[in-house]
């Protein structure tokens, strides 16, 4: 801001009335994420309550060395530990319940059908700026989770590969799936997941949770990922495929 100073000392009628003070980025709270509200369907209830002592982690005594750290840099009053101990968020919906972990920066408010989230004192720093909107964005897709679902669609290309549902010997549902090898490979069903093979050479995954519904088809696309010449393998439908080019004679 040298050169605006030396400015308004040739010409002083450009100069502010009142000085100009700049409020560092720190404390500003805002998170445009994390002020979005959630439309709450009529189906879903949200609740929030305390972790019992039973379910939190036990304090780990630091050592010397961290001790000596702790020290040098102690924590202000805009830390994490200055406001309690977390909490987590219950949503109830048709398909189910999901706990959402709430830090003790965030509260959630529910107004008109929707799902607020807002950040206490300390949500200047740069943690309380960080997971107001991650605790938002989580609360969203619970709220989505319960009320309609996620589900991934996973297509088979190639020559003899299909896709079935079978019960194993102990009697769990399993994926089975033919994909070149010389054995056919079982993928067991996890706990909160619904996977349907409507026909042969697709495979649907539905569930509640969204990372364990990517998560799981993701690990079915490694089993067998597509050829970059031909694109025979597993693939997300719709996904488009760059493929390479052959050799020529």
């Amino acid at each position: 801001a040298m050169w605006r100073t030396a400015l308004h000392c040739v010409y002083p009628q450009h100069a502010p009335a009142s000085p100009v003070v700049f409020t560092p980025f720190a404390a500003r709270a805002m998170s445009r994420i994390g002020r979005m509200p959630i439309k709450l369907p009529e189906s879903v209830s949200v609740c929030v309550e305390p972790y019992a002592e039973r379910e939190l982690h036990p304090i780990k005594l630091p050592s010397d060395r961290r001790r000596k750290m702790m020290l040098k840099a102690r924590p202000s009053t805009e830390s994490f530990q200055a406001f309690g101990l977390p909490r987590r968020a219950i949503v109830h919906g048709p398909l189910g319940s999901l706990r959402v972990p709430l830090h003790s920066f965030c509260s959630v408010e529910q107004e008109m059908g929707k799902l607020l989230v807002a950040v206490q004192c300390g949500g200047t720093t740069k943690l309380g700026k960080t997971m107001w909107g991650t605790t938002r964005s989580m609360l969203d897709s619970a709220v989505r989770g319960v009320s309609q679902g996620f589900r991934k669609e996973l297509e088979l290309v190639g020559v003899g590969f299909r896709a079935r549902m079978e019960s194993s010997a102990e009697g769990k549902e399993e994926l089975v799936l033919r994909l070149g090898f010389s054995h056919e490979v079982h993928v067991p069903v996890p706990e909160g997941i619904t996977i349907s093979t409507p026909s042969q050479m697709s495979v649907v995954i539905f569930g509640r949770h969204q990372w364990q519904v990517g998560n799981l088809a993701a690990a079915i696309k490694r089993l067998r990922k597509p050829d970059a010449y031909k694109g025979k393998g597993i693939r997300y439908a719709g996904e488009k495929l760059k493929l390479k080019q052959g050799k020529r004679r």
